[in-house]
């Protein structure tokens, strides 16, 4: 791709364009700094240096660790780029996941990346910086999201897909609520969309634009993106190649501008030293106390190690647990939201009121009866679910007058808290 086919909209890539038109055309520097402000869309260079100037720049560093095995030697490359918008403004974790290159990152800092795989080599770790920031460029351009959407080919058939596809992708415009492919090809970047593919847009309905902007898998390597989307789902998509030429050019390891370091050299940013002064500022946190001294551990066949609470709830209070628990889970049996949870209770009680009494203490009989044997004893069946909602608060209200508040009772109070909230959103 030619230089004077790209539309920057920074002073850096204005300024790198004019440098190229300069030698190119062999013309003064002033010269060739308007001409490429016109080429961004300004109506000359102190235009474009006014209107940018007024833009908010937001400042991303990208770093990637390397660790070479032969030589054993290991550093850091750290990339710092502008954009017109936070990282957290860009997109989401949850979208963040979905992309090939950013799926790859964690946030250190709101304005720090680093890449969580090891690169074999520094340049290796360059160029996967690159590939992030080029993503980065593409969602701000465009305002496409990273979707992992799958039936995206038309009539949702991979073997629809565009003739030639390769390192491809599927986006999600928020804007029209829909759908976007794109691919990125070997393919020459001044060589227009193939035969072969206009007809299989036109076969399926689909449209397929091909930005002169470079690409995000290797746009100094041969590979061009195109854009693909179906024609009756939106409007043309022409509006987001456009907007592709006036982004900045894609960042590439041929113009890298970035750091190198030590491997576990601290990157200094603004968001990491607002992190830190938030550290130093902040108040003491207040020890809690350590609950689970108030739990036991037991163990259970095909199970594991379990948590009880450090107490034993009278027998009669369990006699009291386990009706009300099995009238429920009797009258609830249309609602499995209730019932399968007030049954979770129930194990739970059984395996703690086994441990907490001995064999004489708790006869064969009777542990028998306390959770499973009897149905809801001297308790009337009945079909009201306000019934059944005051019976498992009267559970709850009656393990926590006999048991220390600690996670395996927090774990039963949730159970029932979940089986309650089934119940009353029960509409038949």
């Amino acid at each position: 791709m030619s230089d004077n086919t790209v539309r920057p909209s920074t002073i850096d890539g204005i300024k790198s364009l004019a440098k190229n038109i300069k030698r190119e055309q062999g013309i003064k520097h002033a010269e060739a700094l308007d001409r490429a402000a016109v080429a961004a869309g300004f109506a000359n260079f102190a235009h474009a240096n006014r209107a940018i100037a007024d833009r908010p720049r937001h400042d991303l560093w990208i770093t990637a660790r390397w660790f070479d095995r032969g030589t054993k030697a290991r550093g850091q490359e750290t990339l710092r780029i502008g954009l017109g918008a936070t990282y957290a403004e860009l997109l989401t974790p949850a979208q963040a996941r979905c992309d090939r290159y950013l799926g790859n990152v964690r946030a250190e800092a709101p304005d720090h990346l680093v890449l969580m795989s090891m690169s074999e080599d520094a340049e290796l770790a360059r160029r996967r910086i690159c590939e992030v920031a080029r993503t980065l460029q593409f969602i701000e351009a465009t305002g496409l999201k990273p979707t992992d959407s799958r039936r995206t080919y038309p009539n949702g058939r991979i073997n629809h897909r565009v003739p030639g596809q390769d390192h491809s992708a599927v986006w999600w415009d928020p804007a029209n609520r829909r759908h976007i492919r794109t691919d990125e090809p070997y393919v020459d970047h001044d060589e227009p969309v193939s035969a072969e593919r206009v007809a299989w847009a036109e076969r399926h309905g689909w449209q397929i634009v091909k930005p002169r902007w470079g690409g995000i898998y290797w746009p100094d390597h041969g590979c061009s993106i195109f854009l693909m989307a179906d024609r009756a789902k939106g409007p043309s998509i022409a509006d987001l190649a456009a907007a592709l030429d006036k982004a900045p050019r894609p960042v590439t390891t041929a113009r890298w501008t970035g750091t190198s370091g030590e491997y576990y050299a601290a990157v200094d940013t603004p968001g990491t030293r607002a992190a830190e002064d938030a550290k130093r500022v902040a108040q003491p946190k207040k020890r809690r106390p350590a609950r689970k001294r108030a739990s036991v551990p037991y163990n259970m066949t095909f199970v594991g190690r379990r948590l009880r609470p450090d107490a034993r709830m009278p027998i009669e209070a369990h006699q009291e647990v386990g009706a009300l628990l099995q009238s429920v889970i009797a009258d609830a049996r249309k609602r499995d939201g209730a019932r399968n949870r007030a049954d979770r209770i129930r194990s739970d009680l059984d395996e703690w009121v086994m441990r907490e009494y001995d064999t004489i203490e708790l006869d064969h009989e009777t542990f028998s009866n306390l959770y499973y044997h009897k149905k809801g004893d001297g308790l009337v069946p009945t079909a009201d679910r306000g019934v059944m909602v005051a019976r498992l608060e009267r559970v709850k209200t009656i393990l926590a007058r006999h048991y220390p508040d600690c996670p395996p009772l927090d774990e039963v109070m949730g159970q029932a808290d979940r089986a309650i909230r089934s119940l009353r959103s029960w509409s038949a």
